[in-house]
């Protein structure tokens, strides 16, 4: 949660936790409305890279669920925040 009013530019980075690179294309972040955020570029092995999530995506202040899917539509990994979590502006959120 940025600080500042709503809507905040807020982001979500991923690791590549994997020792290869990572392609993203036909990847998507998805809400817990299953607006989807089409995703691009390489990840490499042991980096980070931070997406700027943009419409229809939205992250919401009173919790959300943000899931990433695969080519293939997959799961690959989500997460879920509460409200609490999201109070503190300003702050990046760990999962």
């Amino acid at each position: 949660n940025p600080i500042g009013p709503a809507p905040e530019p807020e982001t979500v980075t991923l690791l590549n936790a994997s020792p290869g690179p990572i392609e993203l294309a036909g990847w998507t972040l998805a809400d817990r409305s299953n607006n989807e955020q089409p995703l691009s570029g390489t990840i490499a092995a042991g980096t980070v890279k931070t997406v700027p999530v943009r419409p229809p995506v939205q992250l919401g202040n009173k919790g959300d669920i943000i899931t990433l899917l695969d080519d293939q539509g997959l799961k690959v990994d989500g997460v879920s925040y509460t409200e609490q979590q999201a109070q503190s502006e300003g702050w990046t959120l760990v999962f």
